[in-house]
């Protein structure tokens, strides 16, 4: 069953770059979250001429009050060599596979 927000409004929009994907997998959720690893941080990886990053806290990360869940974020990498106030536009889905339901949480 798929659940969710159903919206009423379909956008439509035309982009320079191919649609890209990076994976991260996590073998053992129970035995990364007991090992005390408070952030593991992902390789670098470019798409659309960017470089990023996830960075994954396996039991939340406690500065943004996210004890008792994961925190999962895309964050831009080798930020240097932007000026003062660089914006850059992104579109990106997280799709979380729960092993014990056989489903996926996507967040948008």
């Amino acid at each position: 069953m798929k659940t969710g927000i159903l919206l009423q409004e379909i956008l439509k929009y035309k982009r320079d770059f191919p649609p890209a994907d990076y994976s991260l997998k996590v073998d053992s959720y129970t035995l990364l979250s007991e090992s005390k690893t408070e952030k593991y941080d992902t390789n670098v990886f470019e798409v659309g001429g960017y470089k990023w990053r996830l960075s994954f806290y396996p039991n939340g990360d406690k500065k943004n009050n996210g004890s008792g869940y994961i925190s999962l974020y895309l964050v831009i990498a080798e930020t240097d060599t932007y000026a003062p106030g660089w914006k850059v536009n992104v579109n990106f889905k997280f799709f979380v596979y729960d092993q014990m339901e056989d489903k996926y949480l996507t967040l948008q």
